[in-house]
C-alpha cells in the first residue's frame, strides 16, 4: 500500500474577481502540458500542514505571502496517489515576482479561464465549483 500524496492548491481572486494563475519556466518539464496555468500550488511535505505549504508554496513561486482563508474541496490530481487540496486563499503581504520554476503569471477572469490551456484536473475542478456559476 502507498501513500497518497497531498497537494496544497492556492486559489486567489483579486479585487476584481479574477484568478491568479501561473504557468512553469523551462526549468520544470510538464510535457504536453509545460505551457499549461495551474494555481500556485505544491507537494506538501513531510511534517508540514496543508496550510503551512500552501503559504510555502505561495513564498517560493510568487514570492507572496498568503492566508489560507478556506478549504473549498479536495480533488484528485492527473498524477495518480495525489489528492488536491483546494484552499481559498488571501493575499497579505510581499509583491508577485515569479520564482525560478514559474515562467510567468497572471490574473485571468473566470471566463478568460475557459479558453486557455490547463491541466485535466484543473478543469475540472473550475467546471465544478467556477464556471457552471458564471454561465
Amino acid at each position: 500500500m502507498h501513500d497518497t500524496k497531498k497537494v496544497a492548491v492556492c486559489v486567489i481572486f483579486d479585487d476584481f474577481g479574477r484568478i491568479l494563475l501561473q504557468r512553469p519556466s523551462d526549468l520544470k518539464n510538464f510535457g504536453e502540458y509545460q505551457m499549461a496555468w495551474y494555481p500556485p500550488t505544491g507537494h506538501v511535505k513531510e511534517g508540514e500542514t496543508i496550510e503551512q505549504a500552501l503559504v510555502r508554496e505561495a513564498y517560493e513561486e510568487l514570492n507572496i505571502i498568503i492566508k489560507p482563508v478556506e478549504l473549498i474541496s479536495e480533488w484528485e490530481q492527473d498524477v495518480p496517489g495525489e489528492i488536491a487540496y483546494w484552499w481559498k486563499c488571501r493575499i497579505i503581504g510581499g509583491e508577485i515576482m515569479d520564482g525560478e520554476e514559474i515562467g510567468e503569471h497572471r490574473y485571468f477572469t473566470l471566463d478568460e479561464a475557459k479558453k486557455i490551456k490547463m491541466w485535466p484536473a484543473e478543469k475540472k475542478f473550475f467546471q465544478k465549483f467556477f464556471w457552471k456559476k458564471t454561465e
